[in-house]
């Protein structure tokens, strides 16, 4: 579910200050203003998120707004999608001041930048260093160290850090391009060319839901490719959070004992549409595409 940084901040508040109790009501308006946070509240009532406890406007979270603030704060603990996404703000930081002509002093002035948050939570310090270590090492990026600083001084993009940036893909995917001998899929954009969109790796599963295996392994596929490209398609937070729940949904259903078409092909309709803000980019065209492929396959 798509929320606002402003949605997130006042669901959390009542989380927090509910302490997991449902019949807890809080008080939200004696810390928020209404002109600017009722709207907020409008849209996380909407959800099934909060609702109203009293006539003077105290809130309740709900069992499912309990469920989505949990899921995000999992979200902001994955150190590895943490560090992912970490590496890869750091190449478009420097990316973009690159085509600017201009370069920041060093990679410390990124903590300041709009870029220097994961899911409304800021990186820290520590994982900044480990990043630009990691990014120089790779041979992505390239600077000074002065004295003892575990920093680089006037930070530039290497020639393979340009191609990095501009190749649409996560550093690992970038530095460690996936090999497979599975069939590929071909994603027709336009009606005039065909676009191959990595590979369905090997997929085997015993189920008893009369679903051809193939049609499993498309879903599957479509769900990893989903994922796996959220740092290029230029999604906000909140637009970020609901591809990766709802690919982390439609793969765990596939891949379960006794996968249902019904929610399958809900699941996958859920997961087109998250993708579809990003269908303006080339790479959000061609898996919003995939998706395309998917939702016929399922519903065949």
């Amino acid at each position: 579910m798509a929320l606002t940084d402003d949605e997130l901040t006042l669901l959390e508040y009542i989380y927090d200050k509910a302490e997991g109790d449902l019949a807890k009501p809080v008080d939200v308006w004696s810390v928020f203003d209404r002109d600017t946070a009722g709207s907020a509240a409008r849209k996380l009532q909407d959800s099934g998120l909060i609702e109203l406890a009293s006539v003077a406007d105290d809130y309740r979270i709900t069992g499912f707004g309990i469920d989505q603030v949990s899921n995000l704060r999992a979200l902001r603990s994955n150190g590895p999608a943490r560090m992912a996404a970490l590496r890869l703000r750091l190449i478009h930081w420097l990316y973009s001041h690159y085509l600017h002509g201009g370069g920041p002093d060093s990679t410390e002035v990124f903590k300041v930048s709009d870029q220097a948050a994961y899911i409304g939570q800021p990186f820290s310090d520590r994982e900044i260093v480990l990043a630009v270590d990691y990014l120089q090492t790779a041979g992505l990026i390239d600077g000074m160290r002065l004295d003892q600083s575990e920093h680089l001084i006037r930070p530039v993009l290497t020639p393979k850090g340009v191609d990095c940036a501009e190749s649409e893909k996560t550093v690992s995917e970038f530095l460690n391009p996936p090999t497979s001998n599975g069939p590929t899929f071909n994603v027709r954009i336009d009606g005039s060319q065909n676009v191959v969109v990595g590979t369905q790796t090997d997929f085997t599963q015993n189920n008893t839901s009369g679903i051809e295996p193939a049609v499993l392994a498309q879903l599957v596929h479509f769900a990893t490719v989903a994922r796996e490209g959220i740092p290029s398609y230029g999604l906000d937070e909140a637009e970020q959070i609901e591809v990766q729940e709802a690919a982390q949904e439609l793969e765990s259903e596939a891949q379960s004992d006794a996968p249902e078409r019904g929610r399958l092909r809900r699941l996958t309709d859920r997961l087109v549409a998250a993708v579809t803000p990003a269908a303006g980019s080339a790479l959000g065209g061609i898996v919003t595409a995939l998706g395309e492929q998917a939702v016929s396959a399922i519903s065949g």
